[in-house]
């Protein structure tokens, strides 16, 4: 693998794959692209950019789309000339998109016309120019009239949208055209907008170097033994940090055939899984649930699996163990492994492996990373001891977005000078140097003196078979703060008081008579955030005193980040 030394994206991108030759690097609509006409198209785009808009290093453009070929391309253009991308979830609401754009002064938009018909108004508002790509524009030519009938009915659905330019037009017009590329590989390459470890929102810059080394770390674990033959099924967006990093340019860099997925579907992934050789599977928890729960995912093809993580949210083991009893069955090489990371550090920092894992830990720290566990004044502390997880390393990011443009925002210099990121969350870690997550420092629940962390009793609760969801929060009840407990059961025929017994008894058991909940509450399906991790924040707002929440049944699911 090539050393990422002082590349952009693009050029790192282009030098990993250089070996390779040509090859079938991205798939659409049954349709294979060779690396060289992507890579032709990312280069009239970079023109487009600099020579039409007048795009500089350092100026901002955002991209508001979901996981497609032309999100990706726009990435790799863009980072090309020094600009930097500000990806936006594609389902914000339009006065939240307004207010990112406009606070980070972007100088354009990228949009799916599908998606962009509630946006319009806003985006004309704006006054930016406005780039519309549509499905079409990488379908295979059997299928472009009928994609195409469907754009033309959605064009008369909305008001035009001012100062557009069509995405392929673009393309065609700039395709003669080259610009040069620029690197500056400790410039902000990507604006990510990210919770903060605070619980804040805050946005997070991350440099090519930083994307890079995670790319040539992680890639030290496998790589793609066939480039353009194996595949990889990108449903991780790149507004997401896992997904940009990872799912995507670890893939590109590696000489994967990508399939992007706009949303998931549990349907169609195990269907592209039996037509494609795909090795490898990234995902959150979530996603792996529900392709476990399709019909169709026992399947012959897990057999081609080599690698597959998962992370974003905590996995309980008992998942973990579930899938990869599939892939054992099947003859798989790889194990699905749980890793640990976030948008501040690049997204991976530790990480089980097929070779070097324990059950409900999230791994060593990776190969030049460094991990600890710090007390609340920043001391070390010792194994086994639960603290909060701080990481160091050339991943990290180089600070928060601040408006005069300095680094090192929500970084923490320890007394040698090193920075270090206090991610938020807890955990400890073992004599071996593998880590365990704990749950969410600002999620931690103290009675009577005693710290209760959720994540824990909820990894737990899981595992006893009657049990489908579970979610702990603070709650208050005749005055006195309790534990509450909200549960969905896998079946709806069983005596509820038997299940809260075993639950109540399972956690005294396991844990402590302080973690026992006060108030048991059923729920059908436990409410999500846009990102889909249970959304514990709407469960104890709507939890006041000596009431009691009740989340609306089948909770509509959005996009992943999936």
């Amino acid at each position: 693998m090539v050393e990422p030394r002082d590349m952009s994206c693009y050029d790192y991108y282009k030098a990993c794959t250089d070996e390779y030759g040509t090859y079938y690097c991205q798939q659409h609509f049954g349709k294979w692209f060779l690396n060289t006409q992507i890579i032709a198209d990312m280069d009239a785009l970079a023109a487009y950019m600099r020579i039409e808009l007048g795009l500089q290093p350092g100026d901002v453009y955002s991209v508001f789309m979901p996981t497609t070929v032309q999100s990706i391309v726009a990435f790799y253009a863009l980072n090309k000339i020094g600009v930097i991308i500000n990806f936006i979830h594609p389902l914000l609401p339009p006065d939240v998109v307004k207010e990112t754009i406009e606070q980070l002064h972007s100088k354009g938009v990228m949009v799916l016309d599908v998606l962009s018909k509630k946006y319009a108004p806003m985006l004309n508002e704006l006054g930016l120019p406005v780039l519309v790509c549509h499905s079409s524009d990488y379908a295979p030519a059997f299928k472009k009239a009928a994609v195409g009938t469907g754009e033309k009915l959605l064009k008369k659905a909305f008001p035009a949208i001012n100062n557009r330019e069509e995405y392929l037009v673009a393309v065609k017009r700039f395709m003669k055209a080259n610009v040069k590329s620029h690197c500056d590989c400790d410039k902000p390459a990507v604006y990510l907008n990210g919770g903060g470890t605070t619980g804040k929102s805050k946005t997070i810059k991350l440099t090519s170097r930083a994307i890079n080394e995670i790319v040539y770390r992680m890639s030290k674990l496998d790589r793609i033994h066939r480039p353009g033959e194996e595949a990889e099924i990108i449903v991780l967006p790149l507004f997401h940090c896992f997904g940009l990093s990872v799912a995507m340019h670890m893939a590109m860099c590696n000489g994967a055939r990508l399939i992007p997925m706009m949303q998931f579907d549990a349907k169609l992934f195990n269907r592209l899984m039996r037509k494609n050789c795909v090795v490898g599977i990234l995902g959150i928890p979530v996603m792996f649930k529900k392709l476990m729960n399709e019909k169709h995912f026992d399947q012959k093809a897990l057999k081609n699996i080599r690698l597959s993580f998962c992370g974003g949210d905590d996995a309980p083991q008992v998942l973990l163990d579930e899938f990869n009893s599939y892939l054992e069955k099947w003859g798989a090489v790889g194990r699905l492994r749980q890793g640990y990371g976030l948008t501040e550090v690049g997204s991976v920092c530790c990480t089980c492996t097929n070779t070097s894992f324990k059950p409900n830990s999230i791994g060593t720290a990776i190969e030049g990373v460094k991990m600890a566990v710090w007390d609340e004044d920043g001391n070390p502390l010792p194994d086994g001891e639960i603290g909060e997880l701080v990481i160091a390393g050339p991943t990290i990011m180089s600070g928060y977005y601040t408006e005069d443009g300095s680094d090192g925002e929500g970084l923490v210099a320890d007394k040698d000078g090193v920075l270090w990121v206090r991610s938020g969350d807890l955990g400890y870690r073992d004599s071996d140097g593998f880590y365990y997550f704990s749950g969410r420092k600002k999620r931690v629940i103290i009675i009577s003196g005693y710290n209760i962390y959720p994540s824990d009793i909820e990894k737990g609760l899981v595992t006893l078979p009657f049990v489908k969801e579970a979610c702990c929060v603070k709650g208050f009840k005749n005055g006195k703060q309790i534990i509450r407990l909200f549960v969905a059961y896998n079946d709806t025929d069983h005596d509820r008081k038997d299940y809260e017994k075993q639950m109540c008894d399972f956690i005294r058991d396991h844990y402590s008579s302080f973690s026992v909940p006060r108030d048991i509450v059923e729920v059908e399906k436990l409410p999500e955030t846009p990102l889909m991790k249970v959304d514990f924040r709407l469960l104890t707002q709507n939890c006041p005193e000596d009431k009691v929440y009740d989340p609306p049944k089948g909770v509509k699911e959005s996009l992943l980040p999936i």
